[in-house]
């Protein structure tokens, strides 16, 4: 289960926050919405937050100083600002603080749902490697990048958007580079076409959550990790791994 808290002095906001966000059907499941920035201080020490989404300009304790106090608190590490002020000042200090996004009012709906699936695997895969970190030292391995620029940067991009629709253009156009060009490259380093590799690592996100999040519900896995549907998500990971996500979820319990 991941948790979500809302902070914002408009209770207005917050429940339509609350409401948009289960909509989304993200991986956060738990969310809590407060009005009241002093409140949320406390809340948050019980509550500790995945991730905590906070307006900046409230009375008593502003956004920024309710990030600073539940970061010395060690509530919550990730934070995400809301807000209709597009100041620098204000991201100046959000970065300072390492915040991981700046949204603007009103929300773009894709964007939040794109951020939100892009946190939530961060955090699964994070709680993952911690688990795994005694292992692979003891083993002794160490990850080395790949031997090509290109193909790192290809591959760095796709970690980073595959919850996305994204296509062979956008990877070219970010890359400035030519498709059929990105298309031999990837053929030539991991044997696979851009659709075969986008589909790969989608599955494997997915096992990951179906394995570290056992109750979470596959539409919900399937919208995080970039499928359109439950069913498809479905017909491809049986395609990939010869059992279905929930046959896979049932093995690793």
């Amino acid at each position: 289960m991941l948790k979500l808290m809302i902070v914002d002095d408009e209770a207005i906001i917050v429940k339509g926050m609350q409401h948009l966000i289960r909509k989304m059907k993200t991986p956060f499941t738990d969310i809590v919405g407060v009005s009241d920035s002093v409140e949320a201080l406390r809340i948050a020490e019980e509550f500790q937050p995945d991730v905590l989404i906070t307006d900046i300009q409230m009375p008593e304790l502003d956004g920024l100083d309710l990030i600073l106090a539940v970061t010395e608190k060690q509530a919550a590490t990730r934070f995400v600002i809301l807000t209709g002020y597009e100041t620098f000042e204000y991201a100046r200090k959000a970065i300072r603080l390492q915040v991981k996004d700046y949204l603007l009012k009103p929300v773009d709906h894709l964007e939040l749902s794109n951020l939100l699936n892009r946190l939530s695997m961060e955090i699964v895969e994070e709680r993952k490697t911690l688990k795994e970190e005694n292992t692979k030292q003891k083993s002794g391995q160490v990850n080395h990048p790949g031997s090509n620029y290109n193909i790192r940067r290809f591959k760095n991009f796709i970690q980073s958007n595959y919850m996305r629709d994204i296509s062979l253009e956008d990877v070219a156009e970010y890359l400035d580079l030519h498709p059929s060009y990105v298309c031999s490259l990837l053929k030539k380093e991991t044997d696979q076409t851009f659709v075969q590799y986008l589909r790969s690592l989608r599955i494997e996100k997915g096992k990951v959550l179906l394995r570290e999040l056992p109750h979470l519900p596959l539409e919900q896995v399937a919208n995080a990790i970039g499928f359109k549907s439950q069913a498809h998500f479905y017909k491809v990971f049986k395609q990939e791994c010869g059992v279905t996500p929930g046959d896979y979820r049932a093995m690793q319990q």
